[in-house]
């Protein structure tokens, strides 16, 4: 069984050993509510998506160790694998908010050697890298799964058209050197970076607190792109071994069937969403939630009626996140 222990030295292991270790095992499960979508990912399919963009980076875009790249992404499943793909390029990525404003935009895009960009602000995003006399390649992500887009792309790479025709394995590079992900000025949560081994080190010590191992499921409310998120919705599953489950948005009404459906066995919460989940009430008796032993919420202070509450009115004791 794999656990928190020494997993986490480095990415670029962890890359290499987890899908040979558990192969067709479900890794990521994603759920886009609005588009009634759910998209699941064994570690192998994974490993396969972070292999093609990471050539896609480094032999289509010039993208490699030591540089940075632009994700103005929401959370999805692709995020999941452009953030591991740039990471096993050893580049950095600068998460941008998706919502920010247009000189925040221009500011975060200056100096990246690639932007992702959802289709909605490519345009915008094509305007300010225009005037970069390197000119970074610009890779749009579409909300349709088939790369359909309500928007002109322009010159844009179509993400999921040109992502499948790379190369599926990759010689991945040495961890990034320096930051691994920066929150871009403008974004919310405004500031914050780490790196490598900052996050893993976050990782490690979730898994270790709530004693993630290989046979769990944990579901991540967290933003992803963000340190916090990005070890706990990424990391700390990826290196024990455990699956996890993650959603466009996060909805308290649906909380309690997705445990039951997707076997949840630690839930990682911000303490807004735990104090939706508690003032939405217990679940319906009818839904197994035998499996979740617990909650875990990433907060220095965490308020001690919201942790009372869920260990005396819903029966799930409520952790610090380590």
């Amino acid at each position: 069984m794999e656990t928190a222990g020494g997993a986490f030295q480095s990415f670029t292991t962890l890359a290499e050993r987890q899908p040979g270790r558990y192969g067709d095992q479900p890794f990521l499960t994603w759920y886009d509510d609005a588009r009634d979508q759910r998209v699941e990912l064994s570690f192998k399919t994974f490993d396969n998506w972070v292999a093609k963009v990471a050539n896609l980076l480094v032999d289509e875009l010039g993208a490699g160790p030591g540089d940075r790249v632009a994700a103005v992404l929401v959370d999805h499943w692709q995020t999941a694998v452009v953030l591991a793909a740039c990471w096993r390029a050893g580049a950095g990525v600068v998460a941008v908010d998706p919502d920010a404003g247009g000189a925040a935009l221009a500011a975060a895009l200056g100096g990246v050697a690639a932007a992702f960009v959802r289709e909605e602000r490519v345009a915008e995003a094509a305007g300010v890298l225009a005037a970069v006399p390197a000119r970074p390649a610009l890779v749009a992500l579409t909300a349709d799964l088939g790369g359909r887009s309500v928007h002109d792309l322009g010159a844009a790479l179509n993400f999921t058209r040109v992502v499948p025709a790379m190369g599926d394995l990759f010689a991945g590079a040495a961890d990034p050197q320096g930051e691994a992900l920066r929150l871009a000025p403008g974004t919310t949560p405004a500031g914050g970076a780490a790196t490598m081994a900052e996050l893993l080190g976050e990782a490690a010590r979730l898994a270790g607190g709530t004693g993630l191992h290989d046979g769990d499921r944990l579901l991540s409310g967290l933003p992803l792109l963000t340190p916090t998120g990005a070890a706990t919705g990424l990391l700390a599953p990826f290196g024990s071994g455990a699956g996890v489950v993650l959603a466009s948005a996060f909805e308290p009404a649906r909380f309690w069937k997705r445990v039951a459906d997707e076997r949840v066995t630690v839930a990682a919460l911000s303490p807004a969403q735990a104090e939706s989940v508690l003032a939405a009430g217990p679940p319906p008796e009818d839904l197994d939630r035998s499996r979740l032993r617990a909650v875990t919420c990433p907060a220095a202070h965490l308020a001690e009626t919201l942790r009372t509450g869920f260990r005396d009115r819903l029966g799930v004791p409520m952790l610090p996140d380590g």
